[in-house]
């Protein structure tokens, strides 16, 4: 037997010896001819080998030719599952990342273009779709150490935090709810009572359904319960071969399907769990100790029930106005009837479902009054443990359905928890933070300041409008992970209380009315055939003149109402490398403070206050 360093074998075929006739056991002739020959192989060796000739296997025996034509393959194979806007994508971002890089935007700022760099790359990405958007949003923790903005460690804080852990919370229960199928039986039930012979009424309660469904559960998982619902129900309605029946059958399709998806996104703006961007706003640090899922709400109802009474008259004048079509309520009570009785793992789901939502509501105050702990200081408990409590709920009360499991089993949770969601919104957070580091904000707000002194109400409208625009030709999540942290770095510059800035965009990230591409309830609903872009654009311009005009000016009073916009920059928001809260009096908006946020200079142990006056913070002697 050859030794562990002894050549390898040449490929033997048909039981034949490298260097030999082929023989077979019944030829002794060719066999007693062999043997010399084969004794002679076993002391040399070297089994037959020249010396000479490259050994099979070995680096030097590459065929240049072969490889050359494996590369030509796989490159072809890679244009094969690219398409021309991912190729646009890839080579715009990739320009912009080379610019970026080799032009200096300010030597008071030595990382500041190398964070534009990455954000540049990470935006062409994210808009042309270039890769699947939770895998580009690895792109920040894998550049932002290379180039020296933040350790691994610090990047790798932003995936994975408080508000990761709310939505993976409020993810868990919205899968115990289709696992004990109760959004089918609360869906149903509503069908029944309002009855489905007449379309309006079929409209709107389709969209009232998606609306309430997206509060609680994301609104992508709300438009996959809700679609084939509405498409099962469309299917039973009674159609005749008569041209103008099938018109009409038509545009009830076409309602139906869009009050899904836009009551969706609607829903999604009225709580903090109900849409993504909302967590990228949570999860901004400037931000995260003003932002909780009750005072969002309180902001953010109000402006949603506006925005879905516009979607239901849009949606009744253009398509089911004059409509006499009668569905068939038949398929509606089978279905219900199929469920069987209200049972036992539905009742446990709802009343944990409600356990979530009060204490949301309720949160630490009830908690301290009746006493449940001995710590009396309670601010460590936000949203997340909440969230959190109500999921380990599930996989605690055991199932009556299923004897010797719980509610919810881990197996089935992690194949329906949208991983890719909670990556993205980590993608937004490192992004933001990488800003703060590199101190790309105080660049970008320098250069951005002259447009906050359009005034509050004017100012409110321009971003609706810009970002609801925005929104249209990219995901609505990428577009919050890319304005808002910019955003946040313009309200640091100029002191202006940054929700002022923040608050109109998130809300209008879910502005997404006339594209399919603009949020995934759009893309579930264009993917049943049953409507095109000409139904999206006729109904989604005029939501979004609609939205940004009626939604700017109450987004202008809840915002003052709820956060107190109107103030001067607060001290919860001056948290980072290029803000300070110092013991300064001074006047801002009319109004006499003993402190205020002074925003650093390039100058060493300067800052500059709200009204314009440099300040030497270190020994608080004005300059």
């Amino acid at each position: 037997m050859p030794s562990p360093s002894s050549p390898a074998l040449p490929p033997v075929e048909d039981g034949g010896v490298p260097g030999l006739p082929s023989a077979t056991p019944h030829d002794s002739d060719s066999l007693q001819q062999a043997a010399p020959e084969v004794d002679a192989i076993i002391k040399s060796d070297d089994f037959g080998l020249d010396p000479k000739k490259p050994v099979p296997g070995k680096p030097d025996d590459v065929d240049l030719g072969s490889l050359s034509q494996q590369l030509r393959r796989l490159g072809k194979d890679w244009l094969s599952i690219t398409t021309w806007s991912q190729i646009l994508g890839m080579s715009l971002g990739f320009l912009s990342f080379i610019i970026c890089l080799s032009v200096e935007l300010d030597v008071a700022y030595p990382k500041a273009n190398n964070m534009l760099a990455i954000t540049m790359l990470v935006a062409c990405f994210w808009v042309f779709e270039v890769l699947p958007l939770p895998v580009t949003s690895l792109l920040p923790l894998v550049l932002m150490p290379f180039f020296g903005i933040m350790s691994s460690s610090a990047a790798s804080s932003s995936y994975w935090g408080w508000v990761q852990m709310l939505f993976f919370g409020a993810f868990v229960v919205d899968i115990a709810i289709e696992h004990v199928n109760l959004h089918r039986r609360i869906a149903l039930k509503i069908l029944l009572l309002v009855g489905v012979k007449r379309p309006w009424l079929v409209v709107l309660c389709f969209l009232l359904i998606s609306y309430f469904l997206a509060m609680w559960c994301s609104n992508t998982a709300s438009a996959v319960m809700m679609v084939p619902f509405a498409t099962g129900l469309l299917d039973s309605a009674l159609q005749d071969t008569q041209k103008t029946d099938a018109a009409q059958f038509r545009g009830l399709s076409v309602a139906v399907l869009l009050a899904v998806c836009y009551g969706c996104s609607c829903g999604g703006i009225a709580t903090l769990i109900g849409t993504p961007p909302n967590g990228v706003l949570a999860a901004l640090p400037m931000v995260a100790e003003a932002i909780t899922a009750s005072n969002w709400s309180a902001f953010a109802m109000p402006v949603s029930i506006l925005v879905v009474i516009c979607v239901f008259v849009v949606l009744y004048v253009l398509f089911i106005r004059g409509v006499q079509l009668e569905l068939d309520g038949e398929s509606v009570r089978a279905s219900y009837a199929a469920l069987g009785p209200f049972n036992r793992d539905e009742l446990a789901v709802a009343l944990i479902q409600l356990l979530q939502f009060g204490g949301f509501l309720i949160r630490s105050d009830v908690i301290n009054n009746v006493g449940l702990t001995g710590n009396k200081d309670l601010k460590g408990v936000n949203d997340a443990t909440i969230a959190c409590a109500a999921a380990l709920l599930c996989f605690v009360v055991p199932s009556v359905k299923r004897p010797g499991e719980a509610l919810l089993t881990w197996d089935h949770t992690q194949q329906h928890v949208p991983w890719g969601v909670l990556i993205l919104m980590g993608g937004g957070g490192a992004l933001a933070k990488g800003f703060e580091t590199s101190l790309l904000t105080k660049y970008i707000g320098q250069k951005l300041a002259a447009a906050t002194s359009m005034g509050r109400l004017n100012l409110t409208f321009f971003l609706t409008t810009l970002v609801c625009l925005v929104t249209e030709v990219t995901s609505n999540t990428a577009t919050a992970n890319v304005m808002l942290p910019i955003l946040a770095a313009v309200s640091l510059e100029v002191l202006m209380h940054p929700l002022a800035l923040l608050l109109p965009a998130t809300v209008a990230c879910s502005f997404a009315f006339m594209l399919p591409v603009a949020t995934p309830p759009n893309l579930i609903v264009f993917g049943t055939g049953r409507l095109n872009i000409k139904d999206f654009l006729k109904a989604g311009i005029i939501l979004n003149i609609l939205a940004s005009v009626l939604g700017s000016l109450l987004i202008y009073g809840m915002a003052g109402a709820v956060y107190g916009v109107d103030d001067a920059f607060p001290k919860w928001a001056c948290q980072d490398k290029t803000c300070r809260w110092v013991a300064y009096p001074g006047s801002i908006n009319g109004v006499q403070v003993a402190s205020q946020a002074c925003a650093l200079t390039k100058a060493k142990g300067l800052c500059r206050l709200v009204d314009g006056s440099i300040l030497n913070y270190t020994s608080l002697s004005a300059r």
